[in-house]
């Protein structure tokens, strides 16, 4: 029963994209659980559980030898997985990876692989079906994300996550390289592009850094530094959205019904207030802050909606109009 036990714990500690040496393993049986083996025993153990047991585990055949379980095992880490969290996790696959870009999902693989075989032992019945009964639309132009390396993808999030700076190589938007000593703030996904939110070298500005632009890192002994006042949804509220100016009282002439009916259900603002008027328009004022998203929203409903107030908005959109009407050789 002990040596059950220990090789129990020895799956548990194993790693899926790293690496652990027998004598990493050793100590973790031992700093962990309590439990005192030797390295022979150890490698014994794990001979077993590959020849004797079929475990899907790998060595690099290294003098130090590295031990991890293969790229594409199931997770050790949950046992008899339910089918509703088999589900669960298949729906994340689904709709997650929209949102991230490729390299992101990889920690959840080996969960994933456990949760399609899970579903497939229960292929008969309407759970298993019902990821085909369910989508995730948005309203947003679908684009392609950029691909991010894993290996830079691993360092990065665990620099987050271990709150330590790294170095690296980027490419700025220009296509120059640079290398900077970075030091991690925190993490934003937005519309499938990863932005990282750091200071470099010994500047305290916060600026943001697109994940897939990251050449080369390495993982640095050295903490991580906040800078005094820096809150991280502040900044990303801030920087994120693209403000334009501060609250203002937006008026609005909305020339189709359905548009009105989808913003009484989901208001603008909690002050929103709808007049219904003659001719079948309809008068929508709301609080709302002033970013380029409103703008891009406001444009998206085009001959639909009339900005009345505030002024200025009122003004751009009369000038986007005529410019519209000259590029496209209409007389105003």
């Amino acid at each position: 029963m002990s040596a059950l036990y220990r090789q129990w714990l020895i799956l548990k500690i194993l790693p899926t994209r790293t690496k652990i040496s027998t004598n990493g393993i050793r100590d973790r049986l031992a700093n962990s659980y309590g439990v005192s083996t030797t390295l022979r025993t150890v490698q014994r153990d794990l001979n077993a559980l590959v020849d004797d047991y079929k475990f899907p585990l790998i060595c690099d055949g290294e003098k130090e030898a590295g031990w991890s379980w293969s790229k594409d095992a199931p997770a050790f880490g949950i046992a008899n997985m339910d089918p509703v969290t088999a589900l669960t996790f298949k729906l994340a696959e689904k709709h997650l990876t929209r949102m991230m870009p490729q390299g992101v999902i990889s920690a959840l693989r080996p969960y994933l692989k456990a949760a399609d075989d899970r579903l497939k032992a229960t292929a008969e019945s309407s759970l298993s079906r019902w990821p085909e009964k369910v989508r995730v639309v948005s309203r947003n132009l679908a684009t392609i994300p950029p691909i991010v390396d894993e290996e830079v993808s691993e360092v990065v999030f665990s620099a987050v996550l271990d709150e330590l700076k790294f170095h690296a190589e980027y490419r700025t938007v220009s296509g120059r390289k640079k290398t900077y000593e970075v030091n991690p703030l925190g993490m934003a996904f937005v519309d499938g592009m990863t932005y990282l939110v750091a200071t470099l070298n010994d500047h305290q500005e916060p600026l943001l850094l697109l994940l897939h632009r990251f050449l080369y890192v390495e993982k640095l002994l050295k903490p991580v530094v906040v800078p005094d006042g820096f809150d991280l949804a502040s900044y990303i509220a801030r920087e994120l959205t693209f403000p334009v100016g501060g609250n203002i009282k937006l008026v609005l002439i909305f020339y189709n019904k359905s548009d009105i009916q989808r913003l009484e259900e989901s208001p603008l603002s909690a002050d929103q207030n709808i007049t219904y008027l003659e001719n079948g328009l309809f008068e929508l004022t709301a609080t709302v802050e002033e970013t380029r998203q409103l703008h891009w929203w406001l444009r998206g409903f085009g001959l639909r909606v009339e900005v009345i107030a505030p002024e200025s908005l009122r003004k751009e959109f009369t000038g986007m109009a005529l410019e519209l009407a000259k590029r496209y050789n209409i007389s105003p």
